[in-house]
């Protein structure tokens, strides 16, 4: 719940246009073989998470919350950098999109590449 209320924080503060549900993000997480949650903590809080998706032998670097006091830290890039080294023997580790351009930078130290994608909505 601590992640979760960072998360929702997070997508506030970036003006993100939508919310993953709590339901769906602990259906996920039931199955490590799913799903996995990071966190990094400072002073005994949770400052930073990331949840990875998992399929195969590919990892999708899916959500990340980090708590804006304690950027300065770059927790993003400490929790990013411990998924990469963790599943450095996979095949494929989509970084996801960033808000951050400090955190787009680091991933591109990692060898990672933008791509275009599309969001299609729902005419009303």
């Amino acid at each position: 719940m601590f992640f979760y209320d960072l998360y929702i924080k997070t997508m506030k503060k970036v003006n993100a246009n939508y919310c993953i549900s709590l339901p769906l993000i602990e259906d996920l997480l039931n199955d490590e073989r799913n799903a996995e949650l990071f966190l990094a903590y400072y002073n005994g809080k949770i400052v930073s998470g990331s949840i990875i998706l998992k399929s195969k032998n590919n990892i999708f670097y899916w959500i990340n919350a980090s708590d804006s006091v304690s950027l300065k830290f770059k927790p993003n890039h400490k929790v990013l950098s411990h998924i990469i080294t963790k599943y450095s023997d996979i095949d494929y580790i989509n970084l996801g999109g960033s808000h951050s351009d400090t955190l787009r930078q680091f991933k591109k130290t990692w060898g990672a590449k933008d791509f275009k994608y599309y969001v299609f909505e729902k005419a009303f």
